[in-house]
């Protein structure tokens, strides 16, 4: 097993790339911190699998809110030892609407959503990791920065901060021991892909060298190599999980 003996946290652990995530990590040993904000239904269905052969607890915190991000942590020390694996996987809301709509309250919003989240846990989980002189940060991006489309200019500016967020926490963190990458994920298949018009799906899966969407756990299975010792001498780094359409 990869990740035995390890502890994750995975923020938006309730969504379905989160559950994804969260369930790969605990079949590869890691005990797992599945964060929810508000579908604790869907929390529970994630943790109901997981508990059949490996560790985790579901745990109720807004990632916007530091005292509630503390209390996380402090659940994840109670229960499992520490913290070594710290997955960012709230994005915030993403709307489609012209530029010449957009107030900058808008942008503040998605800024806030995509940053002060992966703010608040890293400054949390950060003692920990350093004492340990060794930590994971896997941030999970949409590939819509790299492949913009027209109307989600405030989405992509607080998509592209993250990005910034990353790379300068690689360069401080380290000397600790800690690394600090990204995910940048493709269109995904998820309960919320119907929202996508069909055309529109069918469309991008064309346009994809691979001829297909993403699925969760495409996702989770690149997170892996971050998460695992097979990624020591890797940090600051931005792996593309879209079947190739960035290139494109």
């Amino acid at each position: 097993m990869k990740l035995a003996g390890r502890v994750a946290i995975v923020t938006g652990g309730s969504s379905d790339k989160g559950g994804a995530i969260a369930e790969l990590l605990a079949s590869e040993g890691a005990c797992v911190v599945i964060n929810y904000l508000k579908n604790r239904e869907k929390a529970e269905s994630i943790l109901k699998k997981i508990v059949k052969n490996g560790k985790a607890i579901i745990c109720q915190a807004d990632v916007m809110n530091k005292e509630s991000v503390d209390s996380m942590v402090e659940a994840a020390c109670k229960e499992f030892g520490g913290v070594d694996i710290l997955v960012n996987n709230v994005q915030g809301r993403i709307r489609r609407k012209p530029f010449e709509e957009t107030v900058w309250d808008e942008y503040v919003e998605n800024l806030h959503g995509a940053v002060k989240g992966a703010y608040n846990c890293c400054h949390s989980v950060l003692e920990e990791m350093k004492s340990k002189k060794w930590g994971r940060v896997i941030n999970v991006i949409d590939n819509i920065v790299n492949d913009p489309v027209s109307g989600y200019s405030n989405y992509i500016t607080a998509q592209s901060a993250l990005v910034g967020f990353t790379r300068s926490l690689a360069v401080d963190l380290g000397l600790y021991g800690i690394t600090v990458n990204l995910i940048n994920a493709g269109f995904t298949i998820t309960g919320k892909t119907p929202h996508a018009p069909l055309r529109v799906q069918e469309e991008i899966a064309r346009q994809t060298p691979l001829r297909r969407l993403a699925l969760p756990i495409d996702i989770a299975k690149a997170l892996l190599f971050y998460a695992s010792d097979w990624s020591d001498f890797v940090t600051g780094n931005c792996l593309i999980v879209d079947g190739g359409k960035a290139m494109r």
